[in-house]
């Protein structure tokens, strides 16, 4: 037999009847066989070199019936039992396995463009407290997520609006970091996947709801910045429409001179308006209270006194609108349901009064800049008004068509007056009658008959007219009896500095 083949037939019989924990001191020992031996008779602590099989040199030795090499020591019998991950230390029972543990989903999350690749400061478990705001981009990471034993990892990101329907992902769903654009109110279900590459190919997900609503100027609805005022600083402008555009009550267009005065930045809440029901005695107030100081006779009569603060919550409840008996979430959306009459009590209960229509109409317009809409001249969407029951992204109308004030800062006007057109039409000081073509000086139209109602400006978050969108124009003026609310109206103050 030759010398080869029967070294093979040795080493096998050698491995089946002796345990392996004896095998390499017993290798070292028959240097004949093997030549792991250094010369000398005490056998070492390490074999000097392993057996050439094939043209490879191999620690374990050689396999069966082979030149290739046996697989390493580890792999072998521990107290007779075969053990891929080897004997545990000292013992001859076989080791733990190798653990090949699952990816690990690490999910991130901002509300503002990243300003470094770190910049994503929110968690599932430590959102922001307002959270997510309708059209406005939500930003995400898995650059965090990691697998514990150092495989290539892959993501996918998928996101569900309320209505269940998928979310377009930027750049794709398959990047570390990408973004989305929530267009409705109410919950999103985001959810991180992250495959492990290679090992057993393992998933994991991760998932959350986030709720995206517009945020309040405040939750009472009445801290600031939701009864701040803004400045306006007066000059001169051309009122109404040319005789091209707009309705006939809006012609003819005619110069006006305003004097600097002060506004408030977002229509009257609900928040403010329970604040003023909760100090109103109903005794009403002094002839010419709340008047404009250039327009004599513009201030609260004394006929018109006589509601107390219960007579308002009730006519306000019998109408609807925002409006709740107890404090709660529409604190800061505009109160709507009130008479001229009820506004004009408030805004004096403020130590302000009602803007003038020429007022309401420079602020709207920008003043020498004349635009067609408190933004300018590009028409209506969803990010500059709130208007035909759009707000929501909805079919239909609803509640959360009418958002808390300030809702759409793309449509603020030039001196940062928000909701100057859509939300609620708001109450003016004048009465309503057809423009003249006069030049107006700081004037108003006090000349109240049977016949007339008062002014109100701005449109409204139902009206949709896809035409023109004529009620949303700075020009667009209607009028109605002072005495008669409607869920779609509502008002803000003006003040003189």
């Amino acid at each position: 037999m030759p010398s080869h083949a029967l070294r093979l037939m040795c080493q096998a019989n050698f491995e089946r009847a002796v345990p392996s924990s004896l095998r390499v001191k017993i290798f070292c020992c028959l240097g004949w066989l093997f030549g792991a031996c250094s010369s000398g008779s005490v056998c070492p602590a390490t074999p000097r070199s392993g057996l050439k099989c094939g043209d490879a040199m191999c620690d374990a030795g050689c396999a069966l019936g082979g030149d290739a090499c046996a697989p390493p020591a580890g792999d072998v019998e521990c107290g007779g039992a075969p053990c891929d991950a080897g004997c545990a230390p000292d013992t001859d029972v076989c080791g733990p396995p190798v653990a090949d543990l699952p990816p690990v989903a690490k999910l991130r999350f901002g509300l503002r463009s990243p300003q470094s690749p770190d910049d994503y400061p929110f968690t599932p478990d430590a959102p922001p407290v307002d959270g997510a705001e309708p059209r406005l981009t939500v930003y995400l990471s898995a650059a965090d997520s990691f697998d514990p034993e150092g495989q290539a990892i892959s993501v996918y990101w998928n996101v569900q609006d309320p209505n269940g329907q998928y979310v377009t992902i930027d750049p794709d769903p398959s990047a570390a970091r990408a973004s989305f654009l929530p267009l409705f109110v109410g919950s999103y279900a985001i959810t991180l996947e992250v495959f492990e590459s290679g090992g057993l190919k393992q998933l994991v997900q991760t998932m959350f709801t986030m709720m995206v609503a517009p945020h309040p100027c405040a939750p009472d609805g009445f801290s600031t910045p939701c009864s701040d005022e803004l400045a306006v600083p007066g000059g001169t402008f051309m009122a109404g429409s040319t005789d091209d555009i707009g309705f006939p009550n809006e012609h003819p267009r005619h110069l006006v001179n305003v004097a600097p005065f002060l506004m408030d930045k977002y229509e009257v809440t609900v928040g403010r308006f329970r604040r003023f029901l909760a100090n109103f005695s109903g005794d009403g107030f002094p002839d010419g209270a709340g008047a404009h100081p250039l327009i004599p006779g513009s201030g609260w009569q004394s006929p018109w006194s006589g509601q107390t603060s219960q007579d308002f919550m009730i006519s306000i409840r019998e109408c609807g609108g925002a409006w709740t008996d107890d404090v709660g979430a529409s604190e800061a959306r505009p109160i709507s349901c009130i008479t001229w009459y009820q506004a004009l009590a408030f805004c004096i209960a403020e130590g302000r009064r009602l803007p003038t229509e020429a007022e309401w109409e420079f602020a709207a317009a920008g003043g020498s800049e004349e635009r067609v809409y408190p933004w300018g001249n590009d028409p209506p969407t969803v990010d500059r008004a709130v208007y035909g029951c759009k707000f929501d992204g909805q079919d239909g109308c609803s509640n959360d068509d009418l958002p808390v004030v300030g809702s759409v800062p793309g449509g603020a006007g030039r001196w940062g007056h928000l909701d100057l057109a859509g939300s609620v039409w708001e109450w003016i000081l004048d009465v309503y009658a057809p423009y003249s073509d006069a030049i107006c000086d700081n004037c108003a139209n006090l000349n109240v008959t049977p016949e007339e109602g008062r002014v109100f400006r701005g449109g409204d978050f139902r009206f949709d007219d896809l035409a023109q969108q004529t009620d949303l124009r700075a020009a667009s003026r209607l009028g109605f009896d002072a005495k008669f609310p409607d869920q779609t109206r509502g008002f803000r103050c003006a003040r003189t500095p």
